[in-house]
């Protein structure tokens, strides 16, 4: 379980009415695990696929509620299919300065989520990735709890304080997204913090553990992007 200072973050087990708001994006990156894909529409509120997410969703047996993109990457026989199934699709110029992704946020956020999760948000477009990470803020700055999440791996702000329970044993690395973030203090972490300052270009939050039930993460100033990786995902140490 994952809580924020601000607000019930996406757990896995509740049921409160931050989750029945939960609204899905599928964006476009690597192909997510259909039946993660399956599990995560069951909860949420809204499906918006960008672009190629349709097709995803799509394979997974998942019908989106809406597909907004330049459709420059979703095959003509899923979008076919979309339209056949009723559909809407939201077509937007491959000229746009948006990306797909950023276009269904922005859908999310218009309609009312009260947290957004994001799959498929990563891969071999690491611009696109980053740009992912990016619309954490975006989200952030509307009041949004937002993350994106995989299988292995779950990716989420922090500029306050958030609490991480039942995750012994997990792997949490923090960078700074702001150029300077003031006053980081970790419990329950093996490598703790208190009142301690992360900088861009000195990366020294990465691999932190977990070795305790409730671990905690607090910040005075500026914004941390947190990566967990759960448990079960936690046995490498990375590059």
């Amino acid at each position: 379980m994952y809580t924020s200072g601000k607000k019930l973050s996406l757990d896995f087990a509740c049921h409160s009415l931050l989750i029945r708001l939960m609204f899905l994006i599928v964006s476009g990156g690597d192909a997510p695990d259909p039946v993660f894909l399956q599990a995560r529409a069951e909860k949420a509120r809204m499906i918006i696929a960008a672009d190629r997410g349709a097709e995803y969703c799509l394979r997974a047996g998942v019908k989106p509620d809406v597909v907004v993109g330049d459709m420059d990457s979703i095959s003509s026989a899923a979008r076919r299919e979309a339209e056949e199934s009723g559909i809407p699709l939201v077509r937007h110029s491959t000229e746009k300065d948006q990306t797909d992704t950023q276009l269904a946020l922005d859908i999310a956020l218009a309609r009312g989520a009260g947290s957004i999760e994001m799959i498929a948000c990563t891969g071999d477009r690491f611009d696109h990735s980053l740009a992912n990470v990016h619309l954490l803020y975006a989200a952030l700055r509307a009041g949004v709890d937002a993350a994106i999440l995989a299988p292995s791996h779950r990716i989420f702000l922090v500029d306050s304080e958030a609490g991480i329970e039942g995750m012994n044993g997990a792997v949490l690395s923090l960078l700074p997204l702001s150029l300077e973030v003031r006053g980081v203090s970790l419990s329950g972490f093996q490598w703790p913090l208190t009142d301690a300052v992360m900088e861009v270009g000195n990366p020294y939050g990465i691999s932190n553990r977990i070795v305790s039930e409730q671990a905690r993460i607090r910040v005075r100033e500026g914004v941390l992007v947190a990566v967990l990786f759960f448990p079960e995902s936690s046995g490498g140490n990375g590059p």
